[in-house]
This record gives structure tokens, C-alpha cells and sequence, in this order.
């Protein structure tokens, strides 16, 4: 029996030492992460009747965790139209390189060139989409939802060019009014925010929707009038309702739509573990990011 205790102490002993070696030994692995040179991002929207705007930065690492985006101050950024050429200079205000010798227009090709030190020029060509007016807008009434909500029923009505052609629908709340504050001081209060919209048609449903904006390809009418009905959350046409409600309807160009819809679903998906990563559209050559064309449409609904 004494040799058996024996046997299991010293058994005891052993295991103890093992554990004991092992919760002391700490490995240190070296990983070396590749921080490879930053490319140059070129970020610019091209609209009918403005002047070009251009935003240049570099990419940052995956590891970087610094959220500002410092602008490149020192790059060339030229605007380029039909041999023409037009130097854009750096406002420190605003971040951008910008022109105030040349107007962008419709129907126009223009081409967006950035030299910076070190770097193989940076280019990206985008053609300006036609304007295409809104018909009409109708308002067909409310819709309740339960029994403290109801939606807005609206038709936007316009007829779409011949061709493969993309859209953004939006619309915006506006009012200003008056009031005495405590002081006997009249103040002037000011309220403009965009509306959530939601289409009837399932077609035109994303799986994202940042700021209420609609974007939509013409595939359902394609050169034919086109009638889209839509959803307003709210009630906006009562009688206590003293504003106006303006609808947007913007011609975007492919690099607009292709840009929206990945970088909208990947903002979507922002923090699920479980989502797929999404590949932000670009159509920039030697860098990263979008130049993207853009005219508009506006027009007030009239109830």
C-alpha cells in the first residue's frame, strides 16, 4: 500500500511540474503586415451647370484608424474637354481642386487628370447625361398604415430618352416660418430635410437605402413615358402642413449608378460579420475612386 502512495505522489509531482512548465512559457510571434504605398483617390461628381470639382486624397491601410481623409495639396489637377484644357487650383476651404473658368455641361465628355509625385497619371472619363424634365407629379391621397400613420401617394411622371439610362429619385421637405422667443426677438426658423421614399413596384426595391434616394435603371421602360409611384412616410398635404415638398429627379450616368449601389450595400452591411464583402465600384485608371456625371430635374408637387 505504501508503495502505491508512493507511485501516485510522485505521479502528482510530475503532472504538477509539466502544468507548471507550460503556464510559464509565453510565445511571442512576429507578423509582418505589408504597408504597401498608398494609391492616389480621386473623387469627383460632374453636374450639368456647375463648375468641376475635384477631391484627391490618398488610400489609406486597413490597419489606419484615423477617419480623416487629409486632401493631396500640392497635386496638378486638370479638367479636359474636346483638346482643351482647363487647371483646377486647390481651396483650402473646402478640401477640392476646383475651376471657375469652365461650366460643366450636358452631353459634354470630359476627362479628369491628376499628377502627383512619384505616381503614374490618374485619369477617369465620364460623359454628362442629358437632362430629362419631370412631366408631372401627381398626388394620389394618403394611404393609412395603422391607426396613428399614414404615407403619401405620389406618381412622378417623365419620359425616358432612347438607350440605357439610370436614375436617382428624391424628394425634400422645405418651410420657413416666424417666431417671438422669450426676449420679444423675432426669429426666423428654417426646416429643409429629405423624405424617405418607397417605391410601390418590388423591382426597384434595393437592399439599401441611405438617405431616402431612389436609384433605378429604365430596363421596365425603356424610350416610353415613365410612371413611377411612390411611398412618402408621413402626411405632408394636410392643412396644418405649410410647406412645400420637392421632388429631384436626377440623370445619372453608369459609373453613378454602379458607385451607389456597391458603396450604398457596402454601408449597409457595415459591422455584420456574416455579410459578403462588397468591391466599391470604380472607374478610375492608375488609382482608386469615381468620377461620375450627374443633371437634374426639380420640380414642386402641387396637391
Amino acid at each position: 500500500m505504501a508503495v502505491l502512495n508512493k507511485l501516485n505522489i510522485s505521479r502528482f509531482l510530475v503532472t504538477l511540474g509539466v502544468v507548471f512548465v507550460y503556464s510559464s512559457c509565453e510565445t511571442t510571434v512576429d507578423i509582418d503586415i505589408p504597408f504597401e504605398n498608398p494609391q492616389v483617390t480621386v473623387n469627383s461628381s460632374l453636374a450639368n451647370n456647375t463648375f468641376p470639382k475635384v477631391r484627391v486624397t490618398y488610400s489609406k491601410h486597413i490597419l489606419d484608424n484615423n477617419w480623416e481623409f487629409e486632401p493631396i495639396r500640392d497635386a496638378e489637377v486638370k479638367l479636359i474637354h474636346q483638346g482643351e484644357t482647363y487647371p483646377l487650383s486647390f481651396e483650402e476651404s473646402t478640401g477640392e481642386y476646383i475651376s471657375l473658368d469652365h461650366m460643366i455641361v450636358e452631353g459634354n465628355e470630359y476627362k479628369i487628370e491628376v499628377l502627383v509625385a512619384g505616381y503614374e497619371p490618374v485619369t477617369a472619363t465620364e460623359i454628362i447625361p442629358t437632362i430629362v424634365p419631370i412631366k408631372n407629379l401627381v398626388y394620389q391621397g394618403q394611404v393609412q398604415v395603422d391607426s396613428w400613420s399614414s404615407r403619401d401617394d405620389i406618381q412622378m411622371i417623365f419620359d425616358d430618352p432612347a438607350g440605357e439610362n439610370y436614375y436617382e429619385i428624391s424628394a425634400h421637405y422645405y418651410r420657413t416660418y416666424t417666431y417671438t422667443d422669450q426676449d420679444g426677438n423675432l426669429v426666423y426658423y428654417e426646416e429643409n430635410y429629405p423624405l424617405y421614399l418607397e417605391p410601390k413596384n418590388p423591382s426597384y426595391e434595393k437592399d439599401f437605402n441611405t438617405d431616402g434616394e431612389l436609384l433605378i435603371d429604365d430596363k421596365l421602360f425603356d424610350g416610353a413615358e415613365a410612371k413611377i409611384d411612390l411611398f412618402i412616410n408621413g402626411s405632408y398635404f394636410t392643412e396644418d402642413m405649410d410647406g412645400e415638398v420637392s421632388f429631384t429627379l436626377k440623370a445619372v450616368t453608369r459609373n453613378y449608378y454602379l458607385f451607389h449601389s456597391t458603396y450604398g450595400l457596402q454601408w449597409w452591411n457595415d459591422g455584420d460579420p456574416f455579410a459578403q464583402p462588397v468591391q466599391v465600384y470604380s472607374n478610375i485608371s492608375n488609382g482608386i475612386g469615381i468620377v461620375m456625371g450627374e443633371s437634374i430635374s426639380v420640380k414642386r408637387i402641387d396637391q
